[in-house]
């Protein structure tokens, strides 16, 4: 079924906590405090995964740190902060859903495949998110927080692919999850896109579950 409660937040992060093995060795996630632009009081809450519960449990990322499509930030330009349902494409911002394998967002076979916590500097997911998330909040970023509004609309989750899963779990076509960056210091847009390895590609076009003849990201990124 369609991923419920779809939409992108607007907003000003503030802080984040990137949960450790020793805290949650099934299914961590980096918590991201953030509020309604600069100058709002209330504070919501992000939950990004960091790991998944399958037996495959690493993640894939992309990271563009020049990322350059006017078609699409011009209208995240004109949000207002706060949280924007995306329904459909009859909807006011319905065709601002993201889409990995059809959106012309990312180079598929360009993404990483990362472990969630392990020994040593710069090698697994937490450490390749944390600077990426200390720099947008130092920079006073606005930060673009696509997937799924929780039910009691004080944060969002599903900052991830959302298809080519499993029945058990939502898939949706141009549903997908995913963090935008826009630095006002430097003009320059950054994006933060996130799979699951096990999910697999390609993807029914009206519904967003895996193909017969579909692999996983891992078979087909290694």
């Amino acid at each position: 079924m369609p991923v419920p409660d779809y939409g992108v937040w607007v907003a000003t992060p503030i802080s984040f906590h990137a949960e450790r093995r020793d805290e949650d060795r099934q299914s961590p996630h980096i918590h991201l405090k953030f509020k309604d632009g600069p100058s709002g009081s209330r504070e919501f809450k992000a939950a990004v995964n960091v790991k998944s519960r399958d037996r495959e449990s690493r993640l894939v990322y992309w990271v563009n740190q020049e990322f350059n499509k006017p078609t699409l930030t011009d209208r995240l330009k004109e949000l207002d902060f706060g949280f924007q349902p995306i329904e459909s494409d009859d909807s006011q911002f319905g065709d601002l859903g993201l889409d990995y394998l059809r959106g012309e967002l990312l180079v598929l076979d360009e993404g990483a495949i990362l472990s969630h916590d392990i020994d040593g500097p710069n090698n697994d997911i937490i450490d390749k998110l944390s600077p990426i998330l200390q720099s947008s909040i130092d920079n006073q970023a606005t930060i673009y927080l696509f997937g799924s509004q929780f039910s009691g609309q004080d944060g969002i989750h599903d900052i991830h692919m959302n298809q080519g899963s499993l029945p058990r779990f939502d898939n949706g076509v141009k549903q997908d999850g995913g963090i935008i960056l826009f630095s006002p210091t430097t003009e320059q847009w950054e994006t933060v896109f996130l799979a699951f390895a096990s999910q697999k590609t390609p993807t029914d076009d009206r519904s967003g579950k895996p193909l017969r003849n579909s692999k996983s990201l891992a078979d087909r990124l290694e």
